[in-house]
C-alpha cells in the first residue's frame, strides 16, 4: 500500500507544485528546496507513515520498489556521465581544476578519517554487519558528491556574483563517482563471478565486468538516441535499456550508479548528438526523480514507524556527515588557493564552495550503500537523506548586490 501511495502522492506532488509555482514565485530559499525534491521526498515519508505495508502485499511490492529504485541509480548514474564531457573539461581554466581535484582530495581524505574512527559505530549503532572497507568507499563518495548544476541559495533581489565557467564544473560528483568505480572492486566480497562461459575472479575481473557494461550501455544508447531522438519512443527505448543493465549488474552485484556512469561518460564522449541527448534526459529527469524520491520516502517512513527507529545514532550521523564535509571542502580549496595562480577569494565565496548543498546523486549515493551493504535497518539510508538535506538548510549571504551573474 505504501508504494502505491507514494506514486500517488508524488505524482499528485507534482502537478500540485507546477500549477502553484506557476501562478506564486516562491521565495528563493523554499525554491531550492523545490529544485532539490524535498516535497517529494516529505510525500513519501508520510506515505511510508500512515500507509505501511500488509503482510499480504509487502513481498511483491518491495519487490517492485526495489527494482525501481535500483533502476532510477542507473539513470542517476548515467545522468552524472553524461556530465564528464571531455571537451569541456579540456576548455576550462587548470587553476579552477586544479582547485577542486584538491577539495576533492581533502573532503575524501576527511570523510574516511571521520569513517575509520567511527567503525565501531557503524556495527553498533547503525547496523553495519560487514565490509568495512565498501563503507568506507561509499561514504566518502557521499561526502564527495554536490547539488548540480543548481545554484547556491541567494535572497530576493540580491543576485549572487559572477562566477566563472570552471567553477560550474561537477568535477566533485565526477570524483565521486570515479573513486565508485574504483573502490569497488577493490573492496567487493565477489570475488568470483560466471558470464555465461566467462568467469570474472577478482578486482580486475570485476573491473573489467564493470567497464564492459558500462561501454555496452554506452553503446545501446547511442544506437537509440540515433534512432529515435524525440517522442515517447524514444523514452521507452531508453529506460528499456537503462532497466536491462540493472539487471545485468544485479546479478553479479555491482553497482547500477557505476555502471550508468560508465555509460554515460562514453556516450557524451563518443555521440554526435550531445545536445539532444542533454535536452532529452533533462526532460525525462522531471518525471523519474520526483518518482525516486517518493519511492525511498517511502523506505524512510516506514523505517521511522518500525522497531529499529531511534534519534541517537541519527542526529550524530547526519550532522557529522555534513561537517566533515564542509571541512574537509573548506581545507582543500583554501589549500589549493594559496598552492595555484587562483584570483583570491572572500570569505563568503570560500563559504559559498564549502558549504555547496547536496542533491540527488548524494541520496542515490546513500540508497546505493544500502543496497551493496548489508545491513540490519535503514538507520544509514535515513541518516544520509538527512545529512543531504541539512546541507540545501546552509545559507550563503548575498554578494554585491550591484553584480550579477550569468
Amino acid at each position: 500500500m505504501a508504494f502505491i501511495a507514494s506514486l500517488i502522492a508524488g505524482f499528485g506532488t507534482f502537478f500540485f507544485g507546477r500549477e502553484l509555482f506557476r501562478r506564486t514565485p516562491p521565495h528563493p530559499w523554499i525554491d531550492s528546496l523545490r529544485m532539490g525534491r524535498a516535497h517529494y521526498l516529505i510525500a513519501g515519508v508520510l506515505a511510508g507513515l500512515f500507509c505501511p505495508e500488509t503482510d499480504a502485499l509487502s513481498q511483491p511490492l518491495e519487490l517492485v520498489r526495489s527494482n525501481f529504485i535500483g533502476a532510477i541509480l542507473l539513470w542517476v548514474g548515467l545522468q552524472t556521465g553524461l556530465s564528464t564531457d571531455l571537451q569541456r573539461l579540456r576548455n576550462a581554466g587548470l587553476s579552477e581544476i586544479y582547485a577542486q581535484v584538491a577539495g576533492a582530495f581533502a573532503t575524501g581524505g576527511f570523510a574516511i578519517l571521520a569513517v575509520m574512527a567511527s567503525g565501531e559505530t557503524l556495527y553498533r549503532d547503525l547496523g553495519l554487519v560487514q565490509n568495512l572497507p565498501l563503507a568506507i568507499a561509499l561514504l566518502a563518495c557521499f561526502a564527495l558528491a554536490t547539488r548540480f548544476p543548481v545554484p547556491f541559495f541567494s535572497w530576493p533581489n540580491r543576485p549572487l556574483s559572477h562566477r566563472s565557467s570552471g567553477r560550474d564544473l561537477p568535477l566533485s560528483n565526477i570524483a565521486a563517482m570515479v573513486a565508485l568505480c574504483v573502490a569497488f572492486p577493490l573492496t567487493a566480497e565477489q570475488p568470483i563471478f560466471s558470464f555465461g562461459n566467462q568467469t570474472f575472479i577478482g578486482p580486475i575481473g570485476m573491473a573489467l565486468l564493470m567497464l564492459g557494461l558500462g561501454v555496452a550501455g554506452g553503446v545501446a544508447l547511442d544506437f537509440s538516441f540515433r534512432s529515435h531522438r524525440t517522442g515517447s519512443r524514444a523514452m521507452s527505448l531508453v529506460m528499456g535499456i537503462a532497466i536491462a543493465l540493472f539487471g545485468l549488474s544485479q546479478a553479479p552485484g555491482l553497482p547500477a550508479l557505476g555502471v550508468g556512469f560508465l555509460a554515460g561518460a562514453w556516450l557524451i564522449n563518443a555521440t554526435v548528438a550531445k545536445r539532444e541527448v542533454a535536452e532529452f534526459t533533462a526532460r525525462a529527469n522531471d518525471v523519474i526523480e520526483p518518482v525516486f524520491f517518493a519511492l525511498l520516502g517511502t523506505l524512510i517512513g516506514e523505517f521511522v514507524s518500525g522497531p529499529f527507529f531511534a534519534w541517537s545514532p541519527l542526529l550524530p550521523l547526519a550532522f557529522t556527515m555534513v561537517l566533515v564535509r564542509g571541512m574537509g571542502r573548506t581545507i582543500g580549496f583554501a589549500f589549493s588557493q594559496n598552492l595555484w595562480e587562483i584570483p583570491p577569494r572572500t570569505g563568503r565565496d570560500l563559504f559559498a564552495i564549502s558549504w555547496h548543498p547536496q542533491g540527488t546523486l548524494a541520496v542515490a549515493l546513500a540508497a546505493q550503500a544500502v543496497s551493496l551493504l548489508e545491513f540490519q535497518h535503514d538507520t544509514l539510508l535515513t541518516g544520509l537523506v538527512m545529512a543531504a538535506s541539512l546541507s540545501q538548510l546552509v545559507l550563503v549571504p548575498p554578494a554585491n548586490p550591484s553584480h550579477s551573474h550569468a
